[in-house]
């Protein structure tokens, strides 16, 4: 029982790392587009962030107790149950690179405006640093293996997370904290 709690909020610790992600750039989305916005959506956030998590790893505890209650809960037989965790991280990493995509139109947007500054090849180093910032920020290197089967590239996908996503939150704090200035 102890192995299986301690598994569960494992799971439950990895999918909210993913939803966490989301929040950041559901807010950050939110502060481009809605400039004036009065109503920050905190709560709305917290449920996103901690809530659906929740469900989803309750619904997961239930389905491993019905249909595949062997061992730890460390393998996976059956699909049916790493699907109910699977489902919804796969689909705050798409929904997360849309809002990247759409930031980055923005961003490109504001960058040909007349009222910036500087020519083409200083607005679009600007592009690009603040491309790159953004990266880490909404977890953009899981995009590159959310689609392929885990089988297939398990490997590939091991060393590519480990060495990136490893540093994730390293990358962050040293980017928005500690070389900012106002923080």
């Amino acid at each position: 029982v102890g192995c299986k709690a301690i598994l569960v909020f494992f799971q439950y610790g990895v999918m909210a790392n993913f939803y966490w992600l989301l929040v950041e750039g559901l807010y950050l989305h939110i502060l481009l587009v809605l400039i004036f916005s009065p109503n920050r959506h905190f709560t709305i956030y917290l449920l996103i962030g901690w809530g659906i998590p929740t469900i989803f790893i309750i619904t997961w505890t239930v389905t491993r107790i019905l249909l595949e209650d062997t061992g730890c809960w460390d393998t996976n037989e059956h699909g049916g149950p790493w699907w109910v965790i699977r489902i919804p991280i796969l689909i705050s990493i798409i929904v997360n690179f849309i809002l990247f995509i759409s930031i980055i139109r923005i961003l490109l947007q504001k960058l040909r405006s007349p009222d910036v500054g500087g020519n083409d090849q200083s607005q679009y180093k600007r592009l690009a640093k603040s491309t790159l910032l953004l990266i880490p920020l909404f977890g953009v290197h899981y995009t590159v293996f959310a689609l392929f089967p885990d089988r297939s590239s398990n490997n590939y996908k091991i060393i590519f997370e480990l060495c990136l996503g490893s540093f994730q939150g390293l990358i962050v704090a040293v980017l928005y904290c500690f070389l900012n200035s106002e923080v």
